[in-house]
């Protein structure tokens, strides 16, 4: 019997969701920020001692392994990527193609390069990709010669128009490396802006070169190691990276900054597949883990892709799959402002190392967690499953100082305040987001909540409270659900080819049918090839196309998911450009595209690999009454007036058709779920617990 196995690495914890046929098991390990290798090891042997077999043993039996990491958003809020040089058409230098000059100190560009490593060589091509003024050889090998010896690790390329032709980014790149060839110590990694996407924005299109090279070199450190340390005990299939297009890829045939943002992408396709389970159009999907809170939107039975999404402060063409971050979850600090008296929790994060002060690691600052332990919702002594034992002294003491004295609030009135802010925060940022996709015509108390992440079902009642929202979906994989999300994904690899192209004038459509046909062959034909290297024969493949289309070549981008086909009439042609506006029409409802020239800007193809995946089980009716699962009782300061004697219940014993009526505490091994009075918690057929209100 085979394993599949899926990682995903947060800033607190690495979670890992292992399957063998009809056995699931779940682990939570504490993330090692100065290496992630250390806990995606630790994750991988941890599930195999739950299922009473050695590293070894599980790895030779395993068809897949799937990773999400958050590698590149650590290297770029810690700023440990790599000393980058800029070469780009001079006269850009100090607008980096931008209308007005950029400011290293206010703009997000200073975390990835800084005004002096940028230079600017002569070269033109025009705008309709023909070169005008050629490179010269031996400027390029001066200005190289300059970056690298203001230590330079690698250079980004990024030359005017270039999307359109990148003959020359190429010759420079040939150049530099004919002068510093890889086997020199003083080699340079050499990025082009055309390598990395072939989008249209000189601008963004730098941008996005940029951030692939800052993080590339650790992304190249750590899976590349994953990957050994793997083949050293046994696993000898390529490891498969989640990138944030909703698909995954080998290390090998992975661009860094598509990982970006891999984890709460695989949470949102994990929501999204049970959406599609139960019949759900509309959805908020919420990720509570340690560090951040991740709000996803479904609406119609669709999430959006976000064209030009904002990576560590730079907006970047590459299109996304859209997820709204919030600095907020357990590990969120909680302090006063000295001089307003006010509550501030968050953004900032204790993470995994110190951690809470109750992790007993050397943390001092009171943490959405620690307050969490004060007000009896989590056991201090069964934390992931008892395996790790936290300090309730440790969490009290910290709440007290640094909360209680200076707000002249006793120790369980300071902790609720940490806790109510924290849900007021929460709130605020998924109604404003939830109005910002639906605009007027969506309410959020008509939308169903799905809850995942260590710290979502601890909090889930009381900010769907603040919202008005009545339904709750939980799962008893929440609290490694990126990781869940990741085991229903498949092999995924894009493709695409940028020549604008008219297909509407504003009254006829053209006829570019041989100029398609011919550009999809040409994708498809490469696409192949490429699967073919990964083991993967045609039959096996699923082929789709991808059109970025806009009214205006300088208007925004939208994508349309399209069935492969071969371009034959008109009609083919005419019903894209409808779909197109009406797609226009439901993202932005107070702009009229209609009887507008629309361009086909950006050619995409997609091929998919299915691979083996998680299937959900049913379960039958076992009865309504929880009692198996009664562990107990235990004071729970539920509100600002006392504390109330709680049944604590085992999640992992309560069968399809249990009902739980709060106040009650559900304890599984890796979150806990707290069911307020007004709410109540049933089992049903999936296992899944569905949340709701106790109408009166």
């Amino acid at each position: 019997m085979e394993f599949t196995i899926d990682i995903d690495t947060g800033g607190t914890f690495t979670d890992g969701f292992f399957v063998r046929e009809k056995e699931i098991r779940t682990v939570k390990v504490p993330t090692t920020p100065h290496d992630l290798t250390v806990c995606f090891l630790e994750c991988v042997k941890e599930g195999a001692r739950q299922f009473g077999i050695d590293i070894h043993q599980m790895l030779l039996n395993t068809n897949i392994i799937r990773y999400s990491n958050t590698i590149g958003t650590n290297t770029i809020i810690q700023k440990t990527g790599a000393k980058l040089g800029l070469i780009v058409t001079r006269g850009n230098e100090n607008t980096l193609y931008r209308k007005s000059k950029v400011s290293f100190e206010e703009n997000g560009i200073g975390t990835f390069i800084s005004k002096e490593m940028i230079s600017g060589i002569e070269e033109a091509i025009n705008e309709k990709g023909q070169v005008v003024k050629p490179v010269n050889p031996d400027e390029v090998l001066e200005k190289a010669q300059f970056l690298i010896d203001q230590g330079a690790r690698a250079i980004v390329v990024s030359l005017k128009n270039s999307w359109l032709n990148p003959i020359h980014e190429k010759e420079v790149k040939k150049i530099i490396k004919k002068e510093y060839p890889n086997f020199y110590l003083g080699s340079a990694t050499v990025f082009l802006s055309s390598e990395v996407i072939d989008r249209p924005d000189d601008a963004l299109r730098t941008n996005n070169a940029l951030v692939n090279a800052y993080i590339h070199g650790m992304l190249v450190k750590y899976l590349y190691k994953a990957e050994e340390d793997l083949r050293r005990n046994f696993f000898f299939r390529p490891l498969m990276v989640v990138h944030s297009n909703g698909g995954a890829a080998r290390v090998a045939k992975t661009r860094a900054i598509n990982t970006y943002n891999s984890g709460p992408v695989a949470g949102l396709m994990g929501a999204a597949f049970l959406s599609k389970l139960y019949g759900y159009q509309n959805l908020i999907t919420t990720d509570m883990g340690g560090t951040s809170f991740d709000i996803g939107i479904i609406l119609n039975g669709t999430y959006s892709f976000n064209m030009t999404p904002i990576v560590g402060g730079l907006p970047i063409n590459l299109p996304m799959i859209e997820i709204e971050t919030l600095g907020m979850g357990g590990g969120s600090i909680a302090k006063v402002d000295p001089k307003k008296k006010e509550l501030k929790v968050g953004p900032e994060s204790a993470g995994a190392l110190p951690g809470p002060a109750a992790f007993d690691l050397g943390g001092r600052e009171a943490t959405v967690t620690d307050s969490d332990i004060v007000l009896g919702f989590i056991d201090p002594n069964y934390f992931l499953g008892g395996r790790m034992k936290l300090n309730k002294k440790r969490a009290s003491e910290a709440i007290q100082d640094r909360i209680g004295t200076p707000l002249r609030l006793n120790l369980e009135e300071a902790a609720i305040e940490i806790k109510s802010r924290a849900d007021q925060i929460i709130a605020k940022e998924i109604e404003k987001t939830f109005a910002a996709k639906a605009g007027k015509k969506g309410m959020v108390n008509d939308m169903v909540l799905m809850v995942y992440g260590g710290a979502g079902p601890t909090h889930c009642c009381a900010f769907a409270d603040l919202l008005g929202i009545e339904k709750i979906l939980t799962t008893p994989f929440s609290p490694v659900f990126s990781a869940f999300g990741s085991s229903i994904m498949d092999v995924l690899h894009l493709y695409s080819e940028t020549k604008p192209t008219l297909l509407f004038d504003g009254k006829e459509y053209t006829n570019p049918f041989s100029f398609l046909n011919e550009r999809i062959e040409h994708l498809r034909t490469i696409a192949f090839r490429d699967m073919r290297g990964e083991g993967f024969s045609p039959e096996k493949i699923e082929i789709y196309l991808e059109f970025f289309m806009s009214y205006g070549r300088d208007k925004e981008e939208i994508k349309l998911k399209l069935p492969y086909l071969q371009f034959q009439t008109k009609e083919d042609l005419e019903k894209i450009c409808k779909d197109f506006v009406k797609e226009h029409r439901r993202l932005h409802p107070n702009i009229d595209c209609s009887g507008k020239p629309i361009m086909l800007m950006t050619l995409g193809l997609g091929v998919l690999a299915p691979t083996p995946h998680f299937q959900i089980l049913e379960f039958p009716f076992q009865g309504e009454k929880p009692d198996k699962a009664l562990k107990g009782e235990r004071e729970v300061f539920w509100r600002k007036d006392g504390y109330e004697k709680t049944k604590i219940y085992d999640r992992e014993k309560l069968e399809v058709g249990n009902k739980i009526l709060g106040p009650a505490i559900i304890e599984a091994r890796d979150t806990t779920y707290v069911v307020p009075a007004g709410w109540e918690l049933n089992v049903d057929r999936y296992k899944n617990g569905m949340i709701q209100r106790v109408r009166k």
